[in-house]
């Protein structure tokens, strides 16, 4: 019953927010106004990764990544804006084909998302600054497949590294399943978001979120899903004397069908910028990520990523450096079962418009202190690349 009467209230409560903006559509026609954009980055590396037995890993690797969004949005009598955002995955598995795709309206009041769209725990996130083209450093978006596919190769194993290791962003839990947010107006640099996610059965965003949970008849739980899923964040921006900073804190929490650890994620973000610098850093926490659904964390218990970079623009050339630790505990040790530490050191150069060339040289390590004699403790591996970055 409660349930229900939690349903029927984010119902209504969205019902009163489209009863707002349904007479100034009805009063007048308005000019939908449409644009299309994206990004691609082309990437060549050069990988340099320990010898096992007689197998060697491919030294060459061309990765990419890109991303095509078509959008539309209408301006309303009253001021506000609704407005339609579609986003198509330039490479990737064709399951994955169309990433988010969401409705949107925004005024003076703030702005409400419905649709599959990241949750407010990831969209609010401060992190450390970008100082390669085309690739984020607390994200791995071009490196991070070669960096899982090198260590797998090495320990011999599948899902030694996975993304929640390299990276401090927060949409493991929810991820663009279809969920309702909202983002509060800034008022004194401060803003506060909410999002709420009935299930995270398609993460990818799928049509609908219809969800089921079910036992066999031998009393093993089927799919893992969470349901009533809660992402709190706040962002605060400010200067003092000349230097600005921003901070922020998320928090995702969800419940598990048919078991008692229910997954959770926190982050803490802190980005400090003065003259031509700036200094970012974020620490994530996650909890539970062996109960998502399709999970690659099936022994994790928990892990915590700390990325740190500091960023330095000259002109139309800058530079970094930045820092990635982790460490995870896995159900059956204790204590810090798989270690992993990054740095990299990179830079970029503004061609033209939406044209931007970079480089960079990256030195990653993984220790598995509880490993056996007869398993291997540790590995490193170096990618060097290069990457050209279209905005458009």
């Amino acid at each position: 019953m409660k349930r229900h009467l939690k349903s029927m209230r984010l119902g209504l409560s969205l019902l009163a927010g489209l009863g707002v903006c349904a007479p100034a559509l009805a009063q007048e026609k308005r000019p939908i106004e449409l644009a299309m954009g994206g990004y691609f980055t082309q990437s060549l590396n050069l990988v340099n990764a320990n010898k096992r037995d007689e197998a060697n890993f491919e030294d060459e690797v061309i990765a990419q990544n890109g991303e095509i969004y078509f959008k539309a949005k209408t301006d309303l009598p009253n001021g506000g804006v609704i407005g339609v955002r579609i986003e198509l995955e330039a490479e990737g598995s064709s399951d994955d084909f169309i990433d988010e795709h969401y409705l949107y309206l925004k005024g003076d009041w703030g702005k409400v998302i419905l649709g599959a769209e990241n949750g407010v725990g990831h969209l609010m996130q401060v992190r450390a600054p970008r100082f390669v083209p085309g690739l984020k450093m607390f994200d791995n978006s071009v490196t991070e497949k070669i960096i899982e596919d090198v260590y797998d190769f090495q320990f011999e194993d599948e899902n030694v590294i996975e993304d929640a290791h390299m990276s401090t962003k927060l949409e493991h839990i929810s991820g663009d399943a279809n969920k309702l947010s909202y983002l509060t107006p800034k008022v004194g640099g401060l803003q506060m978001a909410v999002s709420y996610t009935p299930n995270n059965r398609d993460r990818n965003g799928g049509k609908n979120n219809v969800a089921t949970s079910q036992r066999t008849r031998d009393g093993v739980s089927g799919d893992k899903v969470q349901h009533d899923i809660v992402e709190l964040a706040m962002r605060y921006s400010g200067f003092y004397r000349g230097v600005g900073f921003r901070l922020s804190y998320s928090e995702v929490d969800a419940k598990s069908y048919d078991s008692p650890t229910n997954p959770k994620s926190t982050s803490n973000g802190l980005q400090v910028y003065w003259d031509d610098w700036v200094l970012g850093a974020n620490l994530s926490k996650y909890n539970g990520l062996d109960q998502l659904p399709g999970t690659a964390y099936e022994d994790s218990a928990s892990i915590e990523t700390l990325n740190y970079a500091l960023k330095y623009k000259r002109g139309d050339s800058y530079w970094g450096v930045g820092v990635t630790q982790s460490e995870e505990s896995e159900l059956q040790q204790p204590g810090h079962a798989t270690n992993y530490e990054e740095i990299m050191i990179g830079g970029g150069k503004k061609i033209t418009d939406g044209v931007q060339l970079g480089y960079y040289y990256q030195v990653t390590e993984v220790d598995r202190p509880f490993a056996t004699q007869d398993e291997k403790r540790s590995a490193e591996a170096d990618v060097f690349g290069l990457t050209l970055a279209l905005s458009f």
